[in-house]
């Protein structure tokens, strides 16, 4: 199994840190007030995940809650110390946009089940390398050599060791538009093996896909993909990520995960079953010569 990225740590960590403050009967309020931090919003930060934290403000925080020396406070300050640690993904470190595709990466390699809905492409985690080159070669307004166009390919597949045997990720559920199975990437022969490619990993992954066909005309999602990641620590929370042009969102309110579970359930409704999905999958990849 892929060494837990610091994401992970993170959010594990915050977690048990959010179960003792409740615990203690704090709010983040009252707890921040007590540490002499200037704002709960850093409280909040930590718990969720979404920033580090020094060893030293663990200290305080056990201090604050009662939790005194011994086995599980020198386990919290370690995982402190190993959060800062470098993710699996440091040596692609240069082919990394921006900060919101290695949240993406993070989340992947952390979380114990994935939902996705992508209307246009199949998504990433489920991706062939040619597949995968087409769209890197086109994608971005500056043009990519050979050598970086093969390092963002092997950087892709690389994030499907999480959907392998001892991955981390025990659940994956995609629903597609119809249209990504049509729109032509590559090649007809790409998109052939592409097709395949799909309708055998949901048959032999921990995957489920499922296809909206074009008869059932607008549905809960036209804006455009989203996720949802989900955890194994019992008080981690989803997050929800969006795909926009300007960038991904990433989304833990809890208004905001309850709307984004809403509507993949609805797209769930209107998409085909699994086993019709399949059939559609391999009747258009039998179109492609």
């Amino acid at each position: 199994m892929r060494e837990t990225s610091p994401t992970a740590r993170r959010r594990r960590l915050g977690a048990e840190l959010r179960r003792f403050r409740e615990a203690a009967g704090l709010t983040s309020y009252e707890a921040a007030e007590r540490l002499g931090w200037a704002s709960n919003s850093k409280i909040s930060r930590i718990e969720n995940g979404r920033i580090s934290v020094t060893w030293n403000d663990v200290a305080a925080m056990l201090d604050l809650y009662g939790v005194g020396p011994g086995e599980i406070r020198d386990r919290l300050i370690t995982l402190a110390r190993r959060s800062k640690e470098k993710s699996w993904w440091q040596p692609y470190s240069d082919l990394l946009d921006n900060k919101e595709y290695a949240t993406v990466i993070d989340l992947e390699t952390a979380a114990s089940s994935a939902r996705l809905f992508h209307p246009l492409m199949v998504p990433g985690l489920l991706q062939t390398p040619d597949y995968a080159r087409a769209i890197i070669a086109r994608s971005g307004p500056l043009a990519l050599d050979d050598v970086e166009i093969e390092r963002r390919v092997e950087l892709r597949m690389e994030r499907q060791a999480v959907l392998a045997e001892g991955g981390n990720m025990h659940g994956l559920w995609v629903v597609i538009d119809e249209a990504a199975l049509h729109r032509v990437i590559g090649s007809p022969q790409i998109m052939r093996k592409q097709l395949r490619h799909l309708s055998s990993e949901a048959r032999r992954r921990p995957v489920t896909v499922q296809v909206i066909p074009y008869t059932v005309g607008p549905h809960a999602s036209l804006a455009g993909a989203f996720g949802i990641f989900s955890f194994p620590e019992a008080d981690a929370g989803d997050v929800v990520f969006v795909d926009t042009l300007a960038g991904n969102l990433f989304l833990d309110r809890g208004t905001d995960v309850r709307t984004a579970r809403i509507g993949f359930d609805h797209l769930r409704a209107s998409a085909l079953s699994a086993a019709e999905s399949d059939d559609l999958i391999i009747r258009i990849a039998e179109t492609y010569e």
